[in-house]
Formats: C-alpha cells, sequence, structure tokens
C-alpha cells in the first residue's frame, strides 16, 4: 500500500470499535490500540516469543479478547525453508574468512559487496563479522559513508510511473541529485539528502529498494564498516569450520522454535500455564480459557504433516538450470534455495527469481530438496 493510504487505514483502525484490519505482523508493531478484541493469525508464528507479543496486542484494556491461530502444517515448509534459505555453505564461509584475513591490518569492507561477492545475506554477514569481534580476532571501528553509484534497468520515466504522489516526487528529486557518468549515476546521500531536505536513510532504502527490485542495478559505495585485527588467526580453515557450524545451529534453534508453537497448539495441558513456564513464571492453575481448557481439558488433534515429494522432471529442469548458470546455481543449497523459493544476493543479482522455476517446489521440505540435488 501508498504510505498514505497505509496510515489513513491506521487512523480508521484506532479510532473504530468495530473495524478488522488484515495485515503482516509489522503492522501491530506501532498500533497502540487499547481495546483490540481480536487476533487471529492465519500462518504460524514463528516462535513462542513472536506469538506471544502478537497475542499481546489484545486486550490491553483489560478486558476479555479472543486470539486464534489457524494451524495449517504446509506453513512449515515455507517458514523452515527461509531459515534453511539462510545458512551459507561452507564454501562461502571459507571464502568470506579467507578474504578477510587477507586484507591489511587495518581495513575497511562494505557488507553489501560482501553479500554479493560471497552470496552471504547482508544479516549474516553481519553475524559472521561480529562472531570475529566476540572471537578477539577484531576490533570494529566507527563507519563511515561514502557515495552510492546505480546503473538504471529501465527508464527513469518508467522507474516513476510506478509510483504516485510523494513518493513519485522524492523520488524525482533524488534522480535529480545524481550525477551521470558514461554508464553509472552516482549520488552522494549526504549532500542529496540536505538538498531535498530529508533524512539520508530514507534515500539509502529507496535506492536499495530500487534495487531489490530489479529497477536499478545498486554498486554501494556509501557505508563501509572499519575493522582492525587484533591478533591473527593460525588456522583459518578450521576457523572457517567453526563459524559455519555456529551458522547451521542458528538454523536448527530456529527450526526448534518454530515447532515449539507447534507442541503448544498440541499440548495435553493448559497451553496458557506452559507459556507462563517458558517465559519463567508460574500459573498455579489451569487458566480455563485456552484451547485445551475449553476443549474438555482435551489435547487439540493436529493432523500429520503432509509430505510433499520434488517432481523428477522439476529437478531434471533445475539441473539443466544449472548448466546455464554454473556460478550461481552451484553448489546444491543454492539450487535448493531456488526451487524453494528463497531469495540469495546471487540469484537475484541474476535476476533468477523472475524465473518460472523459481518457488516451484515451495512445499517441498528444503532438506529433501537439498538431498535429491546431492545425490
Amino acid at each position: 500500500m501508498r504510505d498514505d493510504e497505509r496510515a489513513a487505514v491506521q487512523d480508521w483502525f484506532l479510532a473504530t470499535d468495530d473495524g478488522i484490519v488484515v495485515a503482516t505482523i509489522a503492522f501491530g508493531m506501532g498500533v497502540d490500540k487499547p481495546n483490540i478484541r481480536y487476533v487471529y493469525h492465519y500462518n504460524l508464528p514463528k516462535s513462542l516469543e513472536n506469538y506471544s507479543q502478537e497475542i499481546g496486542r489484545s486486550g490491553r484494556d483489560g478486558l476479555p479478547s479472543i486470539c486464534e491461530m489457524l494451524v495449517c502444517l504446509d506453513d512449515l515448509n515455507v517458514l523452515e525453508n527461509f531459515a534453511y534459505g539462510d545458512t551459507p555453505t561452507l564454501e562461502a564461509v571459507s571464502e568470506l574468512v579467507h578474504g578477510v584475513f587477507a586484507l591489511d591490518d587495518e581495513f575497511d569492507v562494505s557488507y553489501y559487496e560482501l553479500s554479493a561477492q560471497h552470496d552471504i545475506r547482508i544479516l549474516v554477514i553481519r553475524t559472521l563479522m561480529t562472531y570475529l569481534e566476540l572471537m578477539g580476532y577484531l576490533i570494529g571501528g566507527t563507519p563511515f559513508y561514502s557515495q552510492y553509484q546505480y546503473k538504471p534497468l529501465m527508464t527513469s520515466q518508467q522507474i516513476l510511473n510506478k509510483f504516485e504522489g510523494e513518493r513519485r516526487q522524492f523520488l524525482a528529486a533524488v534522480f535529480r541529485q545524481s550525477q551521470k557518468a558514461k554508464i553509472w549515476l552516482s549520488i552522494d546521500v549526504d549532500q542529496a539528502a540536505a538538498a531535498i531536505g530529508c533524512l539520508r536513510d530514507r534515500i539509502v532504502r529507496a535506492l536499495d529498494y530500487l534495487g531489490e527490485q530489479q529497477m536499478l542495478e545498486v554498486r554501494v559505495q556509501g557505508v563501509r564498516n572499519r575493522y582492525r585485527r587484533a591478533k591473527p588467526c593460525q588456522n583459518v580453515p578450521a576457523l572457517a569450520e567453526l563459524l559455519h557450524g555456529k551458522t547451521v545451529e542458528r538454523e536448527q534453534r530456529e527450526i526448534s522454535r518454530l515447532h515449539q508453537v507447534l507442541e503448544l497448539v498440541g499440548r495435553d495441558g493448559c497451553h496458557w500455564k506452559e507459556l507462563c513456564r517458558y517465559f519463567g513464571e508460574t500459573l498455579p492453575v489451569a487458566c480455563g480459557h485456552c484451547a485445551w481448557c475449553g476443549n474438555g481439558r482435551q489435547p487439540v488433534a493436529i493432523p500429520e504433516r503432509p509430505r510433499h515429494e520434488l517432481p523428477d522432471d522439476l529437478l531434471r529442469q533445475a539441473v539443466s538450470l544449472r548448466r546455464e548458470h554454473p556460478d550461481v546455481l552451484q553448489y546444491p543449497q543454492a539450487i535448493a534455495r531456488f526451487l524453494c523459493g528463497v531469495t540469495s544476493p546471487r540469484l537475484s543479482k541474476a535476476k533468477l527469481t523472475s524465473h518460472r522455476l523459481f518457488g516451484a517446489a515451495a512445499q517441498v521440505p528444503f532438506p529433501d530438496i537439498l538431498k535429491r540435488v546431492t545425490d
């Protein structure tokens, strides 16, 4: 939705006593409405922490509210696949670590460039660099900012036509602040922000968004992170394996947190009492109003998880596509991400996220696809 539409819906929802709004979980973060009477989860929450926070948006006036979750085990595949898809390959982590320790004792890097170079998501790049700090190998300094460069993948008018109102005017102003070279345009974000009269972060977010939507090819020259090496690494391959193991552990924690939600739903006991115990509180007696209490103190019956197989012809097509894009789909994990519909820096750059096979096996568990591709 456009910003003005979303703001209007939020204002209306805050004012109404009987309004219904369908939204992502992010919508409720800034909504302080005391008399929300119902919260329905259409999809499974990602964790008990998420679930507790989301249902906590109801009944803040102290009056009873109803919170229901629509449990469909097909949701598990999509949520699990995103957790698996965030985990980089050992080869990618090894390349990153070798690259970092090949730099000078004092250096600066761009997370965006590292992400694109090693096909590791930016959030994971940040996490890996933080691990190196916590392990005493690096000392982080103050980030500094330079320029963004971008190459239009469509005309400026075509880009502007996709937006309306103030957002269109804002993007037009950003384009006017750009300096054109032979192919690439550059923009000094700080100077542009001062000229337009906006926060620099808004310009950065806009350019990143246009890059993600394949309207621009963006090269970040802006945010660079300073580091100083605190001690040498005597065994880089071993360190890479250790860091990769940490990403696998994080993956398993995410999967485990997701299954804790299902365990709560199917629990033979008071759900609210168990949720309190999970957060370190004690409820002396059953609550009397959860799904278990309201079902005659019987557990909720959860159907068996459906199993979806990867069709042979789909696997053959994916393997054939790898021959066309060997750099992008080199490793089995990359093919599994592609078939599950999970993006990565290289998939996006190669525009394979718009390929007809992208996400074609979203209902197949990531480990099953990985095994088939590896075999």
